[in-house]
């Protein structure tokens, strides 16, 4: 078993805990509006977001909708994650590091900002915290964790303790 899940139809945004800053960027990445790091334990006990955790004690607590993460895979993760809020991976991709959606800039603009010459078709900058983005080599590395969460289809277990 990857996960449990409790509480009903997911929100559109995550919070998650502090032990899972991974899990975060590869959520907005993929589109999530994902909060992480801003929150006590108390408050992600009541937030409004779907709660992910690796925390039994926290997730006991909650009421609302959440998520425990019960294996080291991180690719199963991903995978129940993408089935729980039924997202279309990088559509809306946001910003890693503050979580704000990119806008798509001319790749010229980004090597502007960068310093440096970017060998991209495509190329973003947050809105935000002015961070630029593009499809470099890393995104192979990307696209093969995504293709393998999509081809597992990870399932949580429903939670039986109320």
């Amino acid at each position: 078993m990857s996960c449990i899940y409790k509480g009903g139809s997911a929100p559109r945004c995550v919070a998650v805990d502090a032990m899972l800053g991974w899990l975060a960027r590869w959520l907005r990445i993929l589109g999530v509006d994902a909060r992480y790091g801003q929150l006590s334990d108390e408050e992600l006990a009541s937030t409004e977001c779907l709660l992910v955790t690796r925390d039994r004690e926290l997730f006991r607590k909650r009421r609302g909708p959440a998520v425990l993460l019960l294996t080291d895979d991180h690719v199963e993760w991903i995978s129940a994650l993408i089935g729980i809020l039924g997202v279309k991976p990088l559509e809306n991709t946001r910003c890693p590091k503050c979580n704000s959606i990119l806008v798509e800039v001319p790749c010229s603009e980004a090597e502007k900002i960068a310093g440096h010459p970017i060998y991209s078709k495509k190329c973003w900058r947050c809105p935000s915290c002015g961070s630029v983005y593009w499809e470099g080599s890393h995104w192979r590395g990307i696209r093969m964790v995504l293709d393998q969460a999509i081809r597992r289809q990870v399932i949580c277990a429903e939670d039986k303790g109320g």
